[in-house]
């Protein structure tokens, strides 16, 4: 397929050029790549039936695109988003032209150029000397495209031919009266002077986002009409702001333009004595250099343009990219490897390409995995300046249909702005009425630093500020990120604090020199921790990407920005980081929605492949649900199921699901994810034949309420426990044998482990006995409880507690532990010492014996376990007689 297209915004001369090109080329289609100027449109519309022109670039199928032919252009930047067909081997192309030569010059295999007036006038002398029939119409159609592009034979650039062959074309029945009613009158000599000085003398910048244009000119008439010139060059260059500043004698005339809520332009030229409206207005000024006033007011733009949302703050950096040397084969696996549609060619900071997933697809399908990424990548990409808004790159996007654009900072290649990550930019996140204490930055970023006061001790945020003032000073970037992020915006008090590093936390730790702190460093993963001489820690890692080699294998690590690191975590509410430098302190940065799913109670993988790069996931999800009381957003719920479907847990490593059921021990109420668990069948996906049944929720929901009883009365007394051995156990204990067993070897149960869960299994039995055999008793004593009970660790007691139904057991346990097990005399080794008796076994018996009365109620106090003692030793004295 061949086509013909022109420069975006067209005139006169590109549909004249396009529809006589078309002669040469008469099995050509004709598409513009975008809007048409007014009094164009108006022809067309009226006349446009006479020859078949595409108006819609997206209804041109570019795969079978071979030739492409680009009249009255030369420029990649003025096609729109036919750009995409320059530099692709399979396309021949073909240039008509008559502006000079650029730095951005389409490269093609025939380049017409002539520095004539009118393109049309090129290929109507072709047209002629080869005989071609010109109807009417078309006549008229070529006389008005040279009578407008040379300003009715009045520009510099006009030449005899543009003459002759305006001549000739009235000749062929051109209607030249049509010529007034749809050119726009030409501008005066002295004001395209004018244009052409300001478009010289044009200075682009880029404030807070805002692409402004500034420009000077100096003329010796007085010239009319510059509002008209300020337009032009506004449109021209599609810039935010637009100042010129043009003298005409003495006076410096001083006209502004403004987008919508970029800059107030009355403000602006109220202090230069003159007037206007909120974007546009001016200002008359005696004796002023006009580049002197520009230069005054450039250094006062800063303060007066409102920040617009940039392309820096959403690009993603460090830029993932290929060298044009790599072969297919290996371009192939890193787009597979890290999720990409196309990454840049890049050379020592040089952009030279973009290669594209579509393309390797169609090379790695014929074959040609061995040839070199320079032989099929797209040239000619255009870039986006770092400090542009993302509105700007909405416009580029928009224009020439990329999906990816790379950023540039002073010609080098920074980031890669994505289509996903400009839509997420556009769209506005949602936020509940009332939320008052969010200060709203960004789509992304919201200001929380309130309520990290809430959430943090004053010690804690003292030392979150050393932490940024550092990463400042080693030109590195620090972050909050983890479940203390959720914590802040839940009103909960953090403890644990997780940092994330844009730059390398080993540097960042090993220059943490702060008296009596100890640092470590981690190689394989680039982390490290800091400990505080109070015992604190902060566990440090640099933001990174990563990817799996397979399903359910460990990750590989590479150094990446903070989006990407947050990116590649598991669930969205897990996605979220603070900012902790000095420049940017308590921002909340949201890539991916956590807070609004925070808020929804909504749990949400960040990508459809996430349970199968790594199936803990599943299990990590069930507890984050359960502790959180979330539950699974729909589309997420179905890859879990699908996951399990597909048996990936079963590819788990026994050390990686340990882990995460030793997490699901730690919680303070357990339960709810077990139950979780079983209701996904994650139970079952573990262990081949076991199920969390009825018996062990019930037993389960009692240790919750033992534990958490004992803790209320003596903390130190249940942190004995081993809630880890003591959870296995009750998860197992209504299984079979063999089921037991089998959990115990998979989780790699050591030989203390195993035995201290036998032990649990087997110590409910002799105990309800044993409280069987003294409920007979009319008054049992609390010794005899004690001393049989005391042969039981804590971890088998408080089983027995959660596994009996009785009350009596429960109420036996809870007296030994809290009461029979702490209890102590008075009266010390040293004591009996003193009372004159000698240091032995003696002593511990005694001592031991005190113990017992006490626990019996037969002594209360010092003196009572004083005259117990006595009155023991006169027994034992008269019994040996």
């Amino acid at each position: 397929m061949r086509l013909i297209t022109s420069h975006l915004n067209t005139d006169f001369d590109s549909l004249a050029s396009m529809i006589a090109v078309q002669k040469l080329y008469p099995d050509a289609v004709i598409c513009v790549p975008g809007k048409m100027e007014r009094n164009v449109q108006n022809f067309v519309n009226r006349f446009g039936h006479l020859w078949d022109i595409q108006k819609k670039p997206s209804k041109i199928p570019m795969d079978q695109v071979t030739q492409m032919i680009v009249v009255d252009a030369r420029s990649r930047t003025r096609i729109g988003m036919f750009v995409g067909l320059v530099g692709r081997q399979d396309v021949d192309v073909h240039v008509y032209d008559h502006h000079p030569p650029t730095i951005d010059d389409i490269p093609a295999s025939l380049v017409v150029y002539e520095a004539i007036g009118a393109a049309t006038t090129i290929i109507f002398e072709r047209l002629l000397s080869g005989s071609f029939p010109i109807t009417p119409e078309e006549a008229t159609l070529f006389a008005l495209a040279i009578y407008d592009d040379t300003g009715a034979l009045t520009y510099d650039i006009t030449t005899d031919r543009d003459i002759a062959a305006l001549a000739r074309l009235r000749n062929m029945n051109a209607d030249m009266s049509m010529i007034l009613s749809r050119v726009e009158n030409s501008m005066p000599v002295a004001e395209r002077n004018v244009l052409d000085a300001l478009t010289e003398n044009a200075e682009e910048s880029y404030i807070h986002g805002a692409k402004v244009v500034t420009a000077w000119a100096e003329s010796e008439e007085y010239v009319e009409g510059i509002n008209i010139l300020v337009h032009k060059l506004r449109d021209y260059c599609e810039s935010h702001v637009t100042i010129i500043a043009v003298r005409c004698g003495k006076k410096t005339c001083l006209i502004a333009r403004s987008a919508p809520r970029i800059l107030n332009v009355k403000n602006l030229m109220t202090a230069y004595g003159g007037s206007g409206h909120l974007q546009a207005g001016s200002a008359n000024i005696t004796d002023k250099d006009p580049q002197e006033l520009l230069t005054e007011i450039t250094e006062k733009l800063p303060s007066m343009i409102s920040p617009l949302d940039r392309v820096e703050d959403i690009m993603v950096y460090p830029v993932l990219a290929i060298s044009p040397d790599s072969s297919v084969a290996e371009a192939y696996r890193t787009m597979l490897r890290f999720g990409h549609k196309a990454l840049p060619v890049v050379r020592d900071g040089e952009t030279l390409g973009m290669m594209t997933r579509h393309d390797l697809d169609i090379a790695h399908l014929h074959g040609f995995d061995r040839s070199l990424v320079k032989d099929f990548m797209t040239e000619g990409i255009i870039g986006i300046p770092v400090q542009a808004s993302v509105n700007e790159a909405h416009r580029l996007m928009a224009t020439y249909d990329f999906e990816r654009l790379p950023v540039l900072s002073e010609g080098r290649l920074v980031g890669i702005l994505t289509r996903t990550d400009l839509v997420r930019a556009l769209h506005q996140t949602y936020r509940a009425p009332g939320e008052k204490d969010f200060r709203k930055i960004s789509t992304w970023m919201e200001q929380i630093d309130q309520l990290m006061e809430e959430s943090f001790t004053p010690g804690a945020m003292e030392l979150l500020r050393r932490v940024g003032k550092k990463a400042t000073e080693l030109d590195m970037k620090a972050y909050i990120v983890g479940g203390a992020v959720r914590d802040i915006l839940l009103g909960e008090k953090s403890i644990d604090i997780d940092i994330s590093i844009e730059g390398d936390a080993e540097t960042f730790v090993q220059n943490w020199n702060e008296p009596g702190c100890r640092v470590t460093t981690h190689g394989n993963y680039k982390t490290g921790t800091i400990t505080f001489p109070d015992g604190q820690k902060i566990d440090v890692a640099t933001a990174r990407r990563e990817f799996y080699e397979y399903a359910a294998a460990l990750p590989e690590v590479e150094s990446d920005s903070l989006k990407q690191d947050l990116g590649r975590r598991d669930f969205s509410i897990n996605a979220m980081a603070v900012s902790l430098s000095e420049g940017n302190w308590g921002v909340l940065l949201d890539f991916y929605g956590g807070r609004r799913d925070l808020k929804k109670g909504l749990l949400r993988v960040l990508h459809n492949l996430s349970f199968v790069e790594d199936p803990t996931r599943v299990i990590r999800g069930a507890r984050l649900a359960s502790r959180l009381d979330m539950t699974f957003e729909d589309n997420t719920l179905r890859l879990l199921k699908g996951a399990l479907s597909g048996n990936l847990l079963s590819k788990l490593s026994d050390s990686r699901v340990r882990a995460e059921l030793e997490s699901i021990s730690s919680e303070k109420k357990p339960l709810k994810a077990a139950r979780r668990m079983e209701d996904l069948g994650v139970w079952e996906a573990i262990f081949t034949g076991f199920h969390f049944t009825r018996v062990a929720t019930k037993r389960m929901r009692r240790m919750q309420k033992a534990l958490s009883f004992i803790k209320a009365k003596n903390a130190l007394v249940a942190g004995g426990c081993q809630k880890w051995l003591l959870f296995t156990a009750i998860l197992i204990s209504d299984s079979a044998p063999s089921v037991q067993s089998l959990v115990m070897d998979k989780l790699h149960f050591s030989q203390n482990e195993r035995s201290g869960v036998l032990k649990c299994l087997s110590s409910l039995s002799p105990i309800e006995q044993f409280v069987n055999s003294i409920a007979s008793k009319k008054s049992p004593k609390n010794s005899e409880v004690y001393l049989f009970l005391k042969n039981y660790a804590l971890t088998p007691l408080m089983f027995c507690w959660a596994a009996t139904k009785r009350k009596e057991t429960r109420r036996w346990i809870t007296l030994h532990i809290l009461n029979f097990d702490t209890m102590k005399g008075s009266l010390t080794g040293r004591d009996l010492q003193k009372m004159g008796y000698e240091q032995g076994s003696l002593l511990g018996d005694m001592l031991s014996d005190i113990r017992l009365a006490r626990m019996n109620g037969e002594i209360k106090s010092r003196e009572d376990e004083m005259a117990y003692i006595k009155e023991s030793l006169m027994r034992e004295h008269v019994a040996r007689g």
